[in-house]
């Protein structure tokens, strides 16, 4: 990704996250706010 801040040029190297969406911690705005929890990677 190829960013750019006050002239300054950035390529961003971004990692994608994989999460599982756990129990019901609360509401935010009237909609259910789920506790989130990384996957585990099978990647050693």
């Amino acid at each position: 990704m190829n960013l750019q801040y006050r002239g300054v040029k950035h390529n961003a190297q971004v990692a994608t996250i994989f999460t599982e969406t756990g129990n019901v911690i609360g509401k935010y705005r009237g909609v259910a706010l789920h506790a989130q929890a990384v996957k585990p990677s099978h990647n050693a």
